[in-house]
């Protein structure tokens, strides 16, 4: 599933989370990457915004998953939130790779 979003939100303390894990940089590569797009996987969701696993690779070829929200309500409607970032696992990205027709 491709997920349309109008930009990505990462408040301080989730740069400041994110820091050993990945950079901002790269979750953006990840989000805007069109060589290899991103997979947007619905996931069980704890408030009103719908919730998402999204599997992904940097410019650099790094794997990356992200668990975020996407929220419906303005002002930040159809925006991405990671919650968190780090890297894929082999059998995360042996699915990722499955699913977007990479071998």
């Amino acid at each position: 599933m491709r997920r349309a979003i109008d930009g990505c939100y990462i408040p301080e303390q989730r740069r400041q989370h994110f820091a050993d894990r990945a950079t901002v940089e790269e979750v953006h590569e990840v989000l805007e990457n069109r060589q290899h797009p991103p997979l947007w996987r619905p996931t069980k969701a704890t408030g009103s915004s719908p919730a998402y696993l999204v599997y992904g690779r940097t410019v650099a070829g790094r794997y990356l998953l992200m668990p975020g929200v996407v929220f419906s309500e303005p002002p930040l409607k159809d925006v991405f939130m990671p919650i968190t970032v780090r890297d894929m696992t082999l059998k995360e990205r042996q699915f990722y790779n499955e699913r977007t027709g990479r071998k």
